[in-house]
């Protein structure tokens, strides 16, 4: 009954402000904009695991320091078998698997652009394709061009890397685009007798030459005042001042408050501190990969904890008495194998409901205190390798240590997580029942 309490208390506190989340038009097109991007994601990251464990030469499955299978279907050793036809085959077949992993990860942010901008140019009352185009031109301005014999992008500014310059450049650019069509003033009429789609193109031609030209000039700044490319500019302010708290145990625990309090509003929390995770703890997990550095929190260790939500899934299915979240559960359940776990957040749901935000919360900061306790004791190896964030729970913490101790914590966190969730499992019965009662 107490905490049935504890929970009513945070519905009273809880449910206004998350009335008010849902009702702001701004964050909802940013939530619906990542929901939109998750297909290519989820394809990207299948193919990414085809790609990096499955037929890797010299990978988990295929390798030699691995289970070995591809010297086992060749019965080649050493650089006979590096040097075989089976493995220029395999490795003309991750070439193709990481086609689609471009797709689904490598230019990211450019469909964020396009996605959210085309969503903001609906709530603000603008034409949405034409406000989408003009994102992603503007984006693409803004990205500087790799200078060498072909030129061209780089991918790095199209990435996870690029998520904030995204958000920032679709806002701006759609706000400065719908507000310029609704000037009648700049705006081009046509006659009645000029197809519809001709006139649209005429009435938002001065805009889209008043936004892009801006962006140009806002871009050229930059340049002449020797100024970094904006999305350079947005990874120097943030790093410089957050390198040295990285590994501090408060700072972790405030990256991941933040990371799954955006999830708990609807909104891809990964995504939108990526800038963190690729200028603080990506380069961690590279310094720890080269052997270069030994950190505790690195990418893969956030990446290996991903998966606190399988416990409340386990927790679920043994103490829930709700029919409706047993359904989801096993409907979520494959999926949250492979840490994708938008079927339960938007399904049972977990996003705003106020019942399950402290254990959504509180699991992945425990998961973490425990995690560097173990770690820091020399329980289990720092995570040194780059692993799928894909990979199932045991294999991602074990190919990521290289150590069968790290898929063991990842086994303590699961049962930990089960604990943490089970009694508001249970409260929500209670809650159920003492409705029903009334």
């Amino acid at each position: 009954m107490m905490l049935s309490g504890v929970v009513s208390a945070f519905e009273k506190v809880l449910i206004p402000v998350a009335g008010r989340i849902s009702s702001n038009r701004y964050l909802l097109a940013m939530r619906d904009s990542f929901s939109t991007i998750l297909p290519f994601m989820i394809v990207g990251s299948f193919f990414g695991i085809i790609e990096w464990v499955v037929i890797d030469p010299t990978g988990t499955v295929m390798g030699p320091n691995g289970m070995g299978l591809g010297m086992k279907m060749t019965g080649l050793t050493g650089e006979a078998y590096l040097a075989s036809a089976f493995v220029a085959t395999l490795k003309s077949l991750q070439a193709l698997c990481n086609l689609v992993v471009t797709i689904g990860f490598g230019v990211l942010s450019l469909f964020l652009v396009a996605a959210f901008s085309y969503r903001l140019g609906g709530i603000w009352g603008g034409d949405k394709f034409s406000t989408a185009l003009t994102g992603i031109g503007a984006f693409l301005i803004v990205t500087p061009q790799q200078v060498n014999k072909v030129g061209g992008f780089s991918l790095d500014y199209f990435g996870n890397k690029g998520v904030l310059a995204a958000l920032l450049v679709a806002t701006v650019s759609s706000w400065v685009f719908v507000k310029l069509t609704k000037n009648k003033k700049i705006r081009i009429h046509m006659p009645d007798t000029v197809p519809p789609a001709v006139a649209q193109s005429f009435a938002v031609l001065v805009p889209v030459l008043f936004t892009l030209g801006g962006f140009a000039l806002f871009a050229a700044l930059l340049t002449w005042f020797d100024i970094p490319p904006l999305n350079d500019l947005i990874y120097k302010v943030i790093q410089a001042p957050l390198m040295g708290f990285s590994q501090g145990m408060g700072f972790s625990l405030l990256y991941q408050f933040i990371i799954w309090l955006f999830w708990w509003f609807g909104i891809h929390g990964h995504n939108v501190t990526a800038a963190i995770q690729n200028t603080v703890y990506m380069p961690a997990q590279l310094a720890n990969q080269d052997g270069t550095a030994s950190y505790i929190f690195s990418n893969g260790f956030f990446e290996a904890g991903l998966m606190h939500i399988m416990g409340l899934v386990i927790a679920v299915f043994l103490f829930s008495k709700k029919e409706s979240w047993r359904a989801v559960a096993k409907l979520g359940a494959p999926a949250m194998l492979f840490n994708i776990q938008e079927p339960l957040a938007f399904g049972l749901p977990i996003v705003l409901n106020p019942i399950l935000l402290v254990p959504y919360i509180l699991a992945p900061l425990a998961n973490t205190f425990v995690g560097w306790l173990a770690v820091s004791s020399g329980l289990v190896p720092i995570f040194r390798f780059v692993v799928p964030w894909t990979m199932p729970l045991f294999f991602c913490g074990t190919i990521g240590t290289g150590s069968i101790m790290g898929g063991l914590l990842q086994v303590v966190w699961l049962a930990m997580d089960v604990f943490i969730y089970a009694p508001f499992v249970i409260a929500a019965n209670r809650i159920d029942d003492e409705i029903n009662e009334e």
